[in-house]
């Protein structure tokens, strides 16, 4: 009997102290910080003249 409960007990210390979670990931020594920004385009003048007539129907709506 003896032998039935020490087996259980550290059964359930193994289940319960074996399972743990980290949520970060894995540090690396390769990780950089100087991120290039990708080169914006500069629209032209139809489509500036589009987002200003959606841009003030909304205005409009929303009064």
């Amino acid at each position: 009997m003896k032998r039935k409960t020490a087996i259980l007990i550290i059964a359930s210390a193994s289940v319960l102290c074996g399972c743990s979670y980290n949520e970060l990931p894995p540090k690396t020594d390769d990780a950089t910080t100087d991120y290039i920004l990708p080169a914006g385009t500069i629209p032209t003048a139809e489509e500036t003249a589009i987002v200003s007539a959606l841009r003030e129907e909304y205005e409009n709506a929303i009064e």
